[in-house]
């Protein structure tokens, strides 16, 4: 960013300050404000919407940020009057000394400095963003999951097609496996010619 919009974002910059275990967001709540860490220590942590077994968990500290969901809004051409809801949940555990950028500033911003537009820029939010590395993760993991779902159901497929490949019907319509060991018991005549 060039220092025209980085002196005009200081200007709207609100100094704040967070008590220990006071909940700057929760999970599914509008998101209002962008945080601007300068001394103490956040939680962020994210259920996935409340799915069962999903639970991440980072410490945001000093030169970290929260609230990106905001910059994604703000950036949509037609960003509605409607707030994004959080992903996370966010709550001080330390007394916390941020810089706070409203909403309707970020918005604003967004809509005057069509430098904020570039994808160089959002990549680097996403970059430093913990919410999307978590979501890049999760997507990950999702594929991975998937892949393995696939391979397993594609090896099961290919073991059962072998089975019946390997089974034989006699004349009278009798199945029988027929492999090494069975073909040789099938060949062999007992002792007493049975």
């Amino acid at each position: 960013m060039d220092e025209q919009l980085l002196d005009a974002m200081c200007e709207r910059l609100v100094s704040s300050l967070s008590t220990e275990g006071n909940y700057i967001v929760r999970e599914g709540e509008p998101v209002n404000e962008m945080l601007f860490i300068i001394r103490g220590q956040l939680e962020s942590s994210a259920t996935g919407g409340g799915r069962s077994g999903f639970f991440n968990s980072i410490t945001l500290r000093p030169g970290d940020f929260c609230g990106e969901e905001l910059l994604t809004w703000a950036l949509m051409p037609n960003s509605t009057l409607n707030l994004p809801l959080s992903t996370r949940t966010v709550r001080a555990i330390s007394e916390v000394e941020a810089f706070i950028l409203q909403a309707d500033d970020l918005q604003f911003f967004a809509h005057q400095f069509k430098r904020l537009q570039s994808k160089k820029l959002q990549h680097a939010f996403r970059y430093y963003s913990h919410q999307w590395r978590t979501w890049s993760a999760c997507f990950i993991q999702a594929a991975w999951r998937r892949f393995k779902k696939r391979k397993m159901t594609k090896e099961l497929m290919t073991r059962e097609n072998c089975f019946y490949q390997r089974t034989s019907v006699d004349g009278d319509g009798n199945y029988y496996k027929m492999d090494g060991i069975e073909d040789k018991l099938l060949d062999h005549e007992g002792i007493d010619g049975t």
